[in-house]
């Protein structure tokens, strides 16, 4: 049986389990007329996403706040259909970064504001995940009743390539990071990129990234999986100005900090940089 922590809807609920640990829980009616405190029957919950910690439960309540939950539990079936069905292990920030990257997608498809950006072909070096952004779009499809340009794909394979590996653990130095934060802004405000109205969506989304980025590296997180030589190639040719940018950035964190960075960071601080020109 689950506790009700808190009832979200008459087909979703945060609980607790016999561990005493948080999930969300999902299914038809399971809530109606229930309230917190309640019991919960495990054999009519249709699906379970299991808040593992801290962490998860702050991003799961931060979501709540912004995003509509249809959007959230659909990217948390994503996730975890990545996780069961093609054995592949992510981080925790990836249930926030992707689920924020759908629901601006969705906004910007909305409006009429959607931005096709032109990513290499990743089906021969990505092939797992270059799977996992179709199913994904399936998943819309058939939860959301949306029809994502088949580009898609690629940005959600992105996504899981960057998130790629185990969940972090350890304490940043907050000091450190809001610095190198400082800087980069510094270094984007010199090259003429500024948080602006017009820009806010995508800029908060490099800070976003960064933050993550900060966080994995002054944890001392193991090396990710690096992208292919061509992969880098083909962005460097099509966005030279944005890989100069990313370029830069990417030179003045691991200058600051004394580390060698991954050679992903550059990928994906070129892409965030190419939305915002």
């Amino acid at each position: 049986m689950y506790r009700i922590v808190k009832v979200l809807n008459n087909n979703v609920a945060i609980v607790r389990d016999g561990n005493d640990q948080q999930a969300v829980i999902m299914g038809a009616g399971i809530t109606f007329h229930k309230k917190k405190g309640d019991l919960v029957n495990k054999e009519i919950v249709e699906k379970t996403f299991i808040l593992r910690n801290q962490e998860s439960q702050n991003n799961f309540s931060t979501l709540l706040k912004d995003i509509p939950l249809d959007f959230i539990t659909t990217t948390y079936e994503i996730i975890e259909q990545a996780k069961k069905k093609f054995n592949y292990p992510v981080q925790e920030y990836i249930y926030v970064t992707l689920t924020d990257h759908i629901y601006l997608s969705y906004q910007n498809l909305n409006k009429g504001t959607y931005e096709n950006t032109k990513l290499p072909d990743m089906r021969k070096d990505y092939p797992v995940e270059q799977k996992i952004g179709e199913t994904a779009l399936q998943l819309i499809r058939e939860k959301l009743g949306i029809d994502f340009p088949q580009e898609e794909v690629s940005r959600i394979a992105l996504h899981f390539i960057n998130a790629k590996g185990t969940s972090v653990s350890g304490e940043t130095d907050e000091r450190i990071e809001k610095a190198i934060i400082d800087l980069v802004q510094h270094e984007l405000a010199q090259s003429g990129i500024k948080r602006t109205n017009s820009n806010k969506n995508y800029y908060d989304r490099l800070m976003i990234h960064l933050n993550y980025f900060l966080e994995r590296l002054l944890s001392d997180e193991g090396a990710q999986d690096s992208f292919s030589l061509n992969f880098e190639a083909n962005l460097k040719q099509d966005y030279p100005a944005a890989y100069q940018i990313g370029n830069r950035i990417y030179e003045l964190i691991g200058s600051q900090l004394g580390k060698t960075l991954n050679e992903n960071e550059r990928i994906y601080f070129t892409i965030h940089i190419q939305r915002l020109l």
